[in-house]
């Protein structure tokens, strides 16, 4: 992905001429797809980031708010892109930056594998994981998988490396989503298509699913860059089901929540739910 990357000064948005000093933290983060200056979620992502950047630096709502009001005058409104807002440095002394991103190509399926460990220090809040949970990714791909599943010590899945898992089990009309108390991301895609499942009287239960609980099951994995990805294996894992899938009508219902990001009011944003 090409990107520029900006960072907020009292004058606004500045271009960052010069790369970061090596080793710089990532405090808080958050990303979604823009297409054609539009987003699913868009109000939710930013009310779950300023969540996150005040309880987890010493940087003032006013300040944080303006910030948002510069990225939300900077997004683009046309092609395809995948901004990262971003808070890096450390509690005491954070700063907000802004990457311009152009978004990879979209993708409807994917194989799975587990992760080889658990390296999350703050499961609770994205941004400070996202190089190591990229590592997983990375030495996922060597067998052939595209996305790393974490599990806990017993196989139950947690959450993929960048994504959600919701699971249509084998003979079970009802949408099945991980507990929300497993130490997880609260998921903005999830939420929202949670939120589709209920409105059209689908039931939509929280469970413990162990990697075996998978056979034969509809596995969606769901994130604000794809949406919703099929899985179609699973490294090392059970058989999955892959004929007759629903995933492409939800995606489509996913996709109609999508608002322009001129009429996004981050003032206005709903009580963020998982």
């Amino acid at each position: 992905m090409s990107a520029a990357v900006y960072e907020f000064t009292p004058q606004g948005l500045q271009v960052l001429s010069l790369p970061s000093p090596p080793g710089i933290a990532t405090l808080v983060a958050d990303s979604w797809r823009v297409r054609e200056g539009t987003v699913v979620g868009l109000e939710r992502h930013l009310q779950r980031f300023t969540t996150s950047v005040l309880q987890n630096t010493t940087l003032a709502r006013v300040q944080v708010a303006q910030y948002v009001d510069a990225v939300l005058e900077r997004l683009p409104i046309e092609g395809e892109w995948f901004p990262r807002i971003e808070a890096v440095g450390s509690p005491e002394s954070a700063i907000l930056r802004y990457h311009e991103r152009t978004a990879p190509p979209a993708s409807a399926e994917v194989i799975l594998a587990r992760a080889p460990d658990d390296p999350r220090k703050n499961p609770l809040v994205k941004g400070p994981d996202l190089a190591a949970l990229m590592a997983l990714r990375e030495e996922c791909a060597l067998i052939g998988a595209d996305e790393a599943i974490i599990v806990d010590e017993r196989d139950r899945i947690i959450e993929g490396a960048y994504s959600s898992l919701m699971v249509w089990e084998a003979d079970d009309n009802s949408l099945t989503v991980v507990a929300h108390d497993s130490p997880r991301l609260p998921s903005v895609t999830e939420g929202l298509l949670a939120e589709i499942a209920r409105a059209e009287a689908v039931v939509v239960r929280e469970r413990r699913l162990s990697v075996a609980d998978l056979a034969g099951a509809e596995v969606w994995v769901v994130s604000a860059l794809h949406g919703i990805r099929l899985a179609t294996s699973f490294v090392s894992g059970p058989p999955l089901r892959t004929s007759n899938p629903r995933a492409t009508a939800w995606q489509e219902k996913w996709q109609a929540l999508a608002q322009s990001i001129r009429h996004v009011n981050p003032g206005e944003s709903p009580h963020f739910t998982a």
